[in-house]
């Protein structure tokens, strides 16, 4: 029991990271580059792109007008850490003429919200790929988070069960270790 447990607190993060991985890189392939004029769309601003700054949630939109519409590009973004480098990164752009961004090139033009990465980023670097990865976090979040609880909760169970972290002093190195990493998944 105690060499089933150690593979599944050594594994269990590993297969965490594939699952995010593979959604990023699915995002990924499905995103187009493209450019557009964002417009001043609310009364009283000279902004033309949205920083809100006072949600639990970080949000930045704009709107772009096409063939007699208004087409509204929002992004959330949820973090600590993330709050402030959005925030920070994107505040130069907030009165630019034109803004480059990826989008995701399955989705119809006419749906309404679209979300966009990388803005003003024309490669796929590592800001490109992390901020692929702050759209999977946050449109699963709710999962992991559940996911994370019934690991920390079970695995700490059959630590106890097994004799506690006294007697099994690797595994409970590797379960803190592994607690330290989805924390940091999930909140940073």
């Amino acid at each position: 029991m105690k060499n089933i447990l150690f593979v599944l607190i050594l594994l269990f993060p590993i297969i965490i990271s594939i699952f995010c991985y593979s959604k990023v890189l699915d995002i990924s392939s499905k995103l187009q580059f493209i450019s557009e004029m964002p417009i001043i769309a609310k009364e009283n601003s000279r902004v033309k792109l949205y920083i809100d700054k006072h949600a639990s949630k970080r949000r930045i939109y704009f709107f772009v007008k096409k063939d007699s519409k208004l087409i509204q590009y929002k992004r959330e973004y949820r973090g600590v850490i993330t709050n402030w480098r959005v925030a920070l990164k994107n505040e130069a752009f907030v009165s630019e003429n034109h803004l480059s961004f990826y989008i995701d090139s399955s989705k119809p033009d006419n749906d309404n919200e679209k979300p966009f990465f990388s803005l003003n980023n024309e490669r796929k670097n590592v800001a490109y790929y992390s901020d692929i990865f702050q759209y999977v976090k946050e449109k699963y979040f709710f999962y992991l988070l559940i996911v994370f609880l019934i690991y920390a909760f079970g695995s700490g169970w059959l630590i106890d069960y097994l004799g506690g972290v006294t007697q099994h002093k690797t595994l409970a190195i590797l379960f803190f270790l592994d607690i330290l990493y989805f924390i940091i998944l999930l909140f940073w």
